[in-house]
């Protein structure tokens, strides 16, 4: 069927509907809360994308799918998610929006349609893109995801071959994924060496400088706006590698760390200086503020400060957190694990350690946790694969004691968790005394939240619940000429919500040292 639209000059522009492909949308995972979309726009209005690129509107997406439209510009720009959930944390109707893009984006596996937008179309978003980041091709490497490290991606045609030929419709779905996964490393390769970050204008006579302490997401975006502005900018960056929970925090396996170095690369090569070893401590901090070297600063540390359990055992060797771990992975200080390895926590950092143990070796990896395998924080599909590749996940379980023989980690002791949150849904655990068990472990990893590092401010900043306090709308503190942004404000964030508190920021401070503040 085709539906033919009429434009202002005169010609038609058909919009073929796939019924086939209507029909596999509504019998996705969540499709059966499509029917509660009225298209409000909400979603749209509260995505983080969608304020930097035209062609991602989450409910515009949505309809189409809803119809089957398969040849509209937006039909296949559900590629572009990168699951923040904030779509739908402010749905009004309770659409499970980004778990719907997800869906879709499995769908287009097998999907002629999808696999020709990467092709082509996927090409004018990814230009689109590097006009309002420095990390375009980081940015759709998450959103795709593609197996970094290979693994599940057929070698060649006889392989491919081979698992058409098998006739099963589970090794026909896995060749479609296997080969849209090669797709999309092809073409996020080949668009790396063709994006260049070359639109920045002269130096503005007498321009001020500007310091960003932390080189992470939101710092870097900052520092790569202000100097196309023509500001000086330098970035101070206290481990040995830029790129902050890019470089140390996501694991290798879902990232490359080429493909990082490069577009870090790339905003040094634009004339942003970054100084990395270099950790700002108070006297630094108070130095830049006396307005001498530097005119305004953006504090973007991110959340690297790892929580305790609190409880027996938790200083016991082997007893590791998880942003240690994987940034030791990441940075090539840890290549090897012990053999049984317990991580507690069920967030999305918590997977990620789980499948990052196994890629260093270990026999067995156990995760616990207190929520129930529905309450769990993680993305539903990121525990579906960690289960795929064999961590064993334990829901409604919380850590009693840290079990050792005086120096070494030998097992944690666990007791049943009845219930997460009281009815008010405040954070309110309640066990069961008498339901406990004795996991054997050689390994304990810790990943049940972060929280700022904030000593370096001497007290001077305002902060509420271990967070910086500033302005939404401009990332203004309470100190003038000192903005915030990231996870450093607003706790763990998604990577698309720091690049847009990143770019807050630097046009704020802008407009703060130009004078033209309201």
């Amino acid at each position: 069927m085709n539906r033919s639209l009429v434009t202002g000059d005169g010609k038609k522009n058909y919009r073929r509907v796939d019924p086939d492909y209507k029909h596999k949308v509504y019998g996705l995972h969540n499709a059966d809360t499509l029917r509660f979309c009225y298209q409000c726009g909400t979603c749209t209005a509260n995505c983080p994308l969608s304020q930097l690129i035209d062609v991602y509107r989450p409910n515009k997406i949505i309809e189409l799918a809803r119809l089957g439209i398969r040849n509209a510009s937006q039909s296949n720009s559900f590629l572009l998610c990168s699951a923040c959930s904030q779509c739908t944390k402010g749905c009004p109707q309770g659409v499970k929006v980004h778990e719907l893009m997800h869906a879709l984006k499995e769908l287009a596996a097998g999907d002629e349609n999808a696999q020709n937008y990467l092709l082509g179309g996927f090409e004018d978003a990814l230009t689109a893109l590097s006009r309002e980041m420095p990390f375009p091709i980081s940015y759709c490497w998450i959103c795709l995801n593609p197996p970094a490290d290979g693994a599940g991606v057929i070698a060649d045609a006889a392989t491919q071959a081979s698992a058409a030929q098998a006739g099963a419709e589970v090794a026909s779905a896995e060749a479609d994924t296997d080969m849209f996964n090669k797709l999309a490393r092809d073409v996020l390769y080949r668009a790396l060496d063709r994006i260049e970050n070359n639109d920045r204008i002269s130096d503005k006579e007498g321009a001020a400088k500007i310091a960003v302490i932390g080189s992470g997401p939101a710092g870097l975006t900052a520092a790569w706006e202000l100097n196309k502005a023509g500001y000086a900018v330098t970035v101070f960056e206290p481990l040995p590698e830029a790129g902050g929970m890019f470089t140390v925090g996501i694991p290798t396996y879902r990232l490359p760390n080429d493909i990082v170095a490069s577009e870090v690369e790339k905003i040094i090569k634009q004339g942003v200086e970054i100084r990395t070893n270099t950790p700002v401590d108070k006297v630094m901090f108070s130095d830049f503020l006396s307005g001498e070297e530097f005119k305004a600063v953006f504090i973007a540390t991110g959340a690297h400060l790892a929580r305790k359990l609190r409880i027996e055992g938790e200083n016991l060797k082997g007893a590791v957190f998880a942003l240690d771990f994987l940034r030791g992975f990441n940075l090539g200080e840890i290549n090897s694990i012990g053999n049984k390895v317990v991580v507690i926590g069920g967030g999305n950092v918590g997977i990620d350690a789980a499948r990052t143990a196994l890629r260093c070796g270990a026999e067995t990896v156990q995760m616990f946790c207190l929520e129930s395998r529905d309450e769990m924080p993680s993305h539903e599909w990121e525990i579906q694969e960690a289960v795929a590749e064999g961590v064993l996940v334990n829901p409604s379980w919380g850590p009693k004691t840290i079990l050792g023989d005086g120096e070494k980690v030998t097992g944690v002791e666990f007791i049943r968790c009845k219930s997460v949150f009281d009815e008010s849904g405040r954070f309110s655990p309640v066990f069961d005394e008498k339901s406990r068990q004795v996991v054997e472990a050689d390994t304990v990893i810790t990943a049940i939240g972060q929280s700022p590092a904030l000593d370096f401010l001497r007290e001077m900043v305002e902060t509420e619940r271990g967070a910086i306090s500033v302005d939404p709308l401009t990332m203004r503190t309470n100190l003038p000429g000192v903005f915030a942004g990231g996870d450093t404000v607003g706790g763990t964030a998604s990577l698309i919500e720091a690049i847009v508190a990143g770019k807050t920021a630097a046009g704020s401070i802008i407009r703060y040292v130009e004078g033209n503040e309201s």
